[in-house]
């Protein structure tokens, strides 16, 4: 053990002993539950569901939230549990009807888990209630003590999330996103001040605050997946929140370079979008109300008036249109994001105005209740493309098939065959061998052990009540701090020392646990391995691809319309729906436990490629509605430049969506920017070339929008490349 000492080595392992603490909980309830129906009534049977009713909800379940929330959560499951136990006391009176149930608890339940983590992180847990009440001996009559041992361990476990050794609370995503507003408030307000200068959040700082609205940095409890109205604004906040951070970090990084170019009305602008920063910082933190889009109303008139009788004769013009036009855009995402938080907190929000022909608007859940967008969830996801859909399928095809082949090899032990199953069973053939070469030599280490226990102790049942709760403690704990493996060999002694309180206990019944597992284990590695092995990061390569795909042919078809080389088509309402569906997957992967694919792009790359389709939606359609089809058709250069950066946004991306489909990133030559490449600066050049002496006609400004759009979406998909490549080209 390093020489830190022991105590200090665990929190290494196991960060605030939360583990740890968990699996002190599970232990004490659920051999409290045991003894005392065991012992205290000698009611055998009580007994054995008393221990998994903690197990299941303590040990085998997942639950994020507050003390206080996971102990609701399971006192509302209660029901269902009792009611999974009571199907099983009736189907298991046949291997087929047995057999049939479990297909349809073990579908119903995993898919249940589509937009509520809950449910979700709960799943395992349910099953084992149906799995444990299902096999022999058919006994209804026991029904009443399996129920009334069922309740006693979840009464008490919900009870010990909020009293014994409770976990601190949880991280809000809430707090992440307030501290970014917060130092976006404050950059923004440097930005603003006169003399401008450079602000003391630096460009690393800004990049920082970004990073840590991923959900890759946030705690499984803490991410918000569930498809309420609540997590879906505080996702699409983040969004918004990461093009903001992005656009000041251009804005402090010019200011660097060119200290002392200002305008009024930006600064005005600027200092506006610091005042919404920083009401939503204080309406997300509840230390103020919900922020409100009034800092830009005065804010946006005055400056829109003023860029229009922008002097051309300043050496300085070209700078300050271009600062203008990128706080116009920080204003722009800075009303969306308002929207967002205001969602997110419960406030009203003004009705969704979006064209039906348009539709999906960017806020299209607000206002609906959390049921309703679980029901389209449930709709949206039941397709054998949704990775949610495949995962119920697998789940329930493998537990079918080994409670077949329990019931037909008539195994004393099947029960362990089944929960085996459960165990290896993940969302991509990676997970699924990741963990079954644990499961295996665990039990197998475990099976050793027990049966030299069973040979030594015998019938010493006293022996067993000694060291079943820190046998217990052990197994919960040991495969956080030790690996899965010492879990697993753990569970299987601590398994064996229960059950051998119930009954007369050979040596032989270390090979026979084995024996179950390895047909369990088998059976779901199988069924993990064929059946739509790509899991969610699979799925999610594929949207993201249809994303870029239509992403990049709507930005190509809305230049082509303003500059009066193309027609306006549908290609922004596809990317929506793409949009839409980009999102549910991503949330999907967010849920799985781990990376389970950590050779394509990490969690960076798919925020990264979702805010360049939000950004695509929301410019687009703003240039689209402001902008008549051939606005900009009387300024053939600007026109030219933005149909040429169009068409090599649409260039960059292509080698990105193949890679994302093809599932094989290939190195690509680095390309640097050709001389002539046509960027924000050249249109902002071309806008001053055609007005001469004049100030540039209000239209020519949208140009200059486009533009500063055109070289955001540029610098976000040529990251994503980068990225993407060096880590193909890195070796192994």
């Amino acid at each position: 053990m390093p020489r830190r000492g022991g105590l200090e080595w665990l929190r290494a392992r196991d960060p605030g002993l939360r583990a740890v603490r968990r699996a002190a909980r599970v232990a004490l309830v659920a051999c409290t539950g045991f003894y005392a129906a065991r012992y205290g009534l000698g009611n055998h049977v009580a007994a054995i569901y008393a221990l998994f009713g903690a197990i299941a909800t303590g040990g085998m379940s997942f639950v994020p939230g507050t003390p206080r929330e996971r102990a609701r959560t399971l006192l509302a499951v209660l029901p269902v549990a009792a009611a999974l136990v009571a199907l099983g006391t009736m189907l298991g009176v046949h291997s087929w009807t047995a057999a049939l149930g479990m297909f349809g608890v073990g579908f119903l339940v995993t898919y249940a888990g589509v937009g509520a983590p809950r449910l979700g992180g709960l799943a395992g847990g349910l099953q084992a209630f149906y799995i444990l009440a299902c096999f022999p001996p058919y006994a209804p009559a026991t029904l009443g003590s399996r129920l009334a041992g069922l309740a006693t361990g979840i009464v008490l476990m919900a009870a010990a999330e909020m009293w014994l050794l409770p976990d601190p609370p949880p991280g809000r995503y809430t707090d992440r996103l307030a501290r970014a507003a917060a130092l976006a408030s404050r950059a923004l307000r440097a930005l603003a001040a006169e003399p401008r200068s450079p602000p003391s959040a630096g460009p690393e700082q800004l990049t920082a605050a970004s990073q840590e609205l991923r959900l890759s940095r946030v705690p499984d409890d803490e991410r918000p997946t569930s498809a309420s109205a609540r997590d879906r604004a505080l996702c699409q906040g983040a969004a918004y929140m990461v093009h903001l951070l992005g656009q000041t970090r251009q804005l402090t990084q010019d200011a660097r370079d060119t200290p002392g170019t200002r305008d009024p009305a930006a600064a005005r602008l600027l200092q506006a979008s610091a005042t919404a920063c920083h009401d939503i910082a204080l309406g997300l933190s509840g230390r103020g109300p919900a922020p409100s889009d009034a800092p830009y109303t005065s804010a946006a008139a005055d400056f829109e008036a003023r860029r229009v009788r922008l002097p051309t004769w300043s050496p300085n013009s070209a700078a300050v249109v271009r600062g203008g036009a990128i706080a116009l855009d920080i204003a722009h995402t800075g009303t969306f994001l308002i929207t967002a938080v205001r969602i997110a907190l419960g406030a009203p929000v003004p009705a969704d105005t979006t064209p039906p022909a348009q539709r999906p608007g960017p806020f299209w859940y607000a206002g609906r209740p959390t049921l309703s967008l679980y029901a389209s969830r449930l709709r949206a996801h039941l397709t054998p493309r949704s990775v949610y859909f495949q995962n119920a399928v697998r789940i329930a095809l493998a537990l079918t098939a080994a409670r077949l082949i329990v019931g037909e090899l008539d195994l004393t032990h099947g029960l362990w065959a089944l929960l085996a199953t459960i165990t290896v069973m993940g969302t991509s053939a990676t997970g699924t061998r990741t963990a079954l070469w644990p499961a295996f030599s665990g039990t197998l280490a475990g099976a050793a052990v027990v049966a030299v226990m069973l040979y030594s102790v015998a019938d010493h049942v006293v022996v067993y009540a000694v060291v079943l709760p820190p046998l217990y403690l052990l197994a919960f704990s040991a495969g956080t701090v030790l690996g899965m493996g010492w879990g697993q060999a753990f569970s299987t002694i601590a398994a064996a020392a229960a059950f051998a309180q119930l009954g007369p206990a050979m040596p032989g019944l270390a090979a026979v646990r084995f024996t179950d597992v390895v047909i369990g284990g088998l059976t779901g590695a199988l069924a993990g391995l064929l059946a739509w092995p790509q899991g969610g990061a699979g799925e999610l390569r594929r949207a993201c691809s249809r994303q870029l795909d239509q992403s990049t042919r709507a930005v190509t078809e809305i230049i082509g319309t303003i500059t009066g080389a193309g027609t306006a088509g549908d290609a922004l309402a596809r990317t929506r729906r793409a949009q839409v569906a980009a999102e549910a997957s991503y949330a999907q992967y967010a849920t799985e436990r781990g990376d389970p694919d950590p050779a394509h792009p990490a969690d960076e790359d798919w925020m990264a490629i979702l805010l360049a389709g939000n950004r695509v939606i929301t410019m687009g359609q703003s240039l689209a509605d402001h902008c008549s089809p051939g606005a900009l058709a009387a300024w053939p250069p600007s026109a030219a430049h933005l149909r040429d950066a169009a068409h090599r946004l649409r260039l960059t991306a292509l080698p990105l969506m193949y890679d994302l489909r093809s599932r094989k990133p290939r190195p690509t030559p680095a390309e640097p920017p050709a001389p002539n490449a046509p960027t924000d600066r050249t249109v902002i050049a071309d806008v001053f070339a055609a007005s001469g002496t004049r100030a540039p006609d209000p239209l020519l400004y949208y140009a200059v929008d486009a533009a500063i759009w055109l070289t955001g979406l540029q610098g976000v998909i040529t990251a994503i490349r980068r990225t993407t490549d060096a880590r193909t080209a890195a070796p192994g």
